[in-house]
């Protein structure tokens, strides 16, 4: 079934939210090369081709998708990579009418290269000041643990980053997916709430212990926000749960080349119309056919045939989840709301 061009247009032209994107997985073919050359790194793949190829054809699941992942991501090396990859990213999102994002970042997958916190954190941070002023676009920065790595290198970070406390609203955990991780960082969360962090982590879909991994991430991490989440789908207490605290999913239904269209949607289905606060979000969007949010937007209405009411909703809960404050937040609903309105879109 094909989308039609009024909702094509209707979404695509929608004031938009992000809050699952990381900065490392927005290297297109281009950027990689570009960057290769430039830190005259042997980079396994010399042509666009054979970058789309890999991508395609690599193993699937999480494992699959990060070995390929980080060799992508070793090609960033200095201030102006990140700065540079940054401010395209944003480019994009105005492109695609985001108007706010939360962004993550991984300092440790750096730091063990070599490449300094600060020299990372400036980059990122020049590229996001001059998107507000030159784009438009209003962004926070998430710094993730790797689940991998140990408990000591993840307080490393915390110490790394003080400086730059004000400037990095929150505190999440991605990367390689370990038995009872969310155990294995308890202190480092509790010491990050303690600094004033926002909280998230990552409980990815279709690995070992997730139910468990995601009530863990709740009642011991205590996070305000689960990014993916999906398997709450099979535990009808859990989705009790995150409707009584209104807590915010962020669901990233990506789609690989082979697959026929985005992943996970009778999941996000389910849990939209239990009352779930389901979130649409790209993760590593050059890294997936799905590409960038109006793109996904579109195909997971395709996907669902969902209404517009029901599209707004899933950005409207992008917004409302969102680490702004009050004041903030009512000024981008305000803007939804009138969009829908002006769309005949009642509420």
């Amino acid at each position: 079934m094909t989308i039609n061009q009024d909702m094509k247009t209707f979404i695509e032209n929608m004031p938009k939210a992000e809050l699952h994107l990381h900065i490392e997985g927005t290297l297109s073919p281009q950027t990689l090369l570009t960057l290769s050359e430039r830190n005259n790194i042997d980079f396994p793949y010399q042509s666009v081709e054979a970058i789309e190829a890999a991508l395609a054809n690599r193993p699937a699941g999480l494992d699959g998708f990060l070995d390929h992942h980080y060799i992508a991501v070793s090609t960033m090396k200095t201030e102006a990579d990140f700065y540079d990859v940054t401010l395209d990213l944003l480019k994009t999102c105005q492109q695609n009418n985001i108007v706010y994002i939360e962004l993550f970042f991984d300092p440790q997958f750096h730091t063990s290269r070599g490449i300094s916190f600060d020299d990372q954190f400036s980059g990122i941070s020049r590229a996001c000041e001059q998107s507000r002023l030159q784009f438009g676009v209003q962004s926070n920065l998430i710094m993730c643990i790797n689940r991998e790595r140990p408990v000591e290198s993840a307080f490393e970070m915390l110490e790394q980053a003080r400086p730059y406390r004000d400037q990095i609203i929150g505190l999440g955990m991605d990367s390689y997916e370990e038995l009872n991780f969310p155990l294995k960082f308890k202190e480092v969360f509790q010491q990050a709430k303690k600094d004033g962090y926002r909280l998230t982590s990552h409980c990815d879909v279709d690995v070992p212990n997730s139910l468990n991994h995601i009530w863990d991430c709740l009642n011991v991490l205590e996070v305000e926000r689960v990014d993916h989440g999906l398997m709450a789908v099979d535990d009808p207490k859990l989705i009790e749960e995150l409707v009584a605290r209104n807590m915010t999913l962020t669901a990233c239904p990506v789609r690989r080349p082979t697959d026929p269209g985005p992943q996970d949607l009778d999941r996000i289905k389910t849990l939209f119309e239990q009352g779930v606060k389901v979130t649409i979000n790209t993760d590593d969007p050059a890294e997936f056919e799905t590409g960038y949010l109006s793109n996904m937007l579109v195909e997971v209405q395709e996907g669902s045939q969902y209404s517009k009411k029901e599209m707004v909703k899933f950005v409207m809960n992008a917004f409302t989840g969102s680490w702004l404050s009050d004041t903030a937040k009512q000024k981008y609903v305000d803007q939804l709301q009138e969009y829908a309105a002006s769309h005949q879109v009642q509420l």
